[in-house]
């Protein structure tokens, strides 16, 4: 986070500046979707870009957390694009994954963002790791399900030396006509000191901009065991990237913790000092804002659950027969092997269930229970994998790797 004027930051810790408490409103249907976002899947994007070390823009750490972004987003299946910027006397990548929105007639454009730079000698866990989190978090999540507008998940270098990348990033979408609806900006939202901290978190916001911030009471009343936070409502400070789209003309918002991080821009920034239940709240906070603002699409967009329930991960078989466990997770077949699949779907059901041996179709069943006998001459390691299709289309796919030896 890029704070020029850190001291009126701090007052945020110790003010109630005037917050609204609107309604709850029906919002039901994606309260499943909200529960996809854990403390352990934060954890892990958090540890891993700490890792990196000092995020600091133009170094070789802060190009390795762009490309482990652009990998994640890759994974997800969404259109993934490096932006080159030099701005201000640097250079340096903005990665930007895109979520196509369904409805053709719209070219709305929904952003959530947040920075992955650090400041030289900070890991960075808060500053920004948490940010970029909730954005790798929201684009894992919601790139399972359709929208009827488009969603991009924005993440930026540069912000430390002065919001430089996301400035290169809106003035380009200025110069697109690109129709920014709404911006939602993730900065340092992971740390607390006591329960009240815990309980509210702050959004600085413009009056332009007030309508994404209403939007975000409604989905917190709406979801009180998944989110339960107070945000606070304040006038928008230039000290995080939402402040780039503003310039440029467009709606945004920036969520940021209620009390300030004691650890701030120091070596200290680390996983271990924060409250990940509270950024697994401030993220569904978030994902609901998004899910609202971009519509979720009706219809059956969930992959089908799958799993490879044998041979098992383990376990020693014997013309297909499971004899005992195996150390060290290892799973060896002697002679041949009937592959068995747990496949389920709760909106259209499955349609099919596909047997791979190492990348070739092998077999498909189309009724359950999903079964294949693998009984080829075959020797050493070897993988299977499943994919299971449901009546909309949708696929969801398993893996086993096993070491088996068949005259």
């Amino acid at each position: 986070m890029n704070v020029k004027i850190l001291a009126c930051i701090m007052a945020i810790s110790f003010l109630l500046p005037l917050h609204i408490n609107c309604k709850g409103t029906n919002m039901d249907g994606y309260g499943e979707i909200l529960d996809e976002i854990t403390e352990e899947m934060l954890r892990e994007y958090i540890q891993t870009l700490q890792n990196f070390g000092p995020r600091v823009t133009e170094t070789e750490a802060c190009r390795e957390a762009a490309e482990y972004i652009t990998s994640q987003f890759q994974e997800y299946g969404l259109s993934v694009r490096q932006q080159f910027w030099e701005y201000g006397g640097y250079e340096d990548i903005n990665v930007e994954g895109t979520l196509e929105g369904v409805n053709k007639s719209s070219n709305e454009i929904y952003v959530v963002c947040a920075h992955y730079d650090s400041v030289p000698g900070s890991p960075g866990a808060d500053d920004n790791g948490s940010g970029t989190a909730a954005v790798l978090a929201a684009a894992k999540v919601l790139s399972n399900y359709k929208f009827q507008h488009t969603i991009k998940f924005v993440t930026f270098s540069g912000e430390e030396e002065g919001l430089l990348g996301s400035h290169e990033y809106a003035s380009e979408a200025q110069s697109n006509g690109d129709n920014i609806v709404g911006v939602i900006n993730a900065d340092m939202i992971g740390y607390t000191v006591g329960s009240i901290g815990m309980t509210y978190v702050v959004a600085q916001e413009i009056p332009s901009s007030m309508w994404i911030t209403n939007i975000s009471f409604n989905v917190s009343n709406a979801y009180p065991d998944k989110i339960d936070l107070e945000i606070i409502r304040e006038e928008s400070h230039p000290y995080s990237d939402h402040h780039s789209f503003i310039r440029y003309g467009y709606n945004a918002i920036f969520f940021i913790e209620y009390e300030f991080n004691d650890y701030y821009h120091s070596p200290e920034d680390t996983i271990d000092k924060m409250d990940l239940d509270y950024a697994s709240r401030i993220t569904r906070l978030i994902v609901g804002t998004l899910i609202e603002m971009a519509e979720l699409a009706p219809g059956d967009w969930e992959s089908p659950e799958v799993r490879v329930e044998k041979p098992k991960e383990g376990y020693l078989y014997l013309q297909n027969k499971e004899i005992f466990p195996l150390p060290l997770g290892m799973t060896v077949v002697l002679g041949g092997i009937e592959m068995e699949v747990y496949a389920s779907d709760n909106e259209s059901g499955v349609s099919k269930v596909e047997f791979y041996v190492d990348g070739t179709l092998k077999f498909t069943d189309e009724e359950a229970p999903y079964l294949y006998i693998w009984d080829e001459r075959a020797f050493f390691t070897h993988k299977i994998e499943v994919k299971a299709y449901d009546e909309a289309g949708n696929m969801g796919s398993a893996e086993r790797q096993f070491l088996i030896f068949n005259l």
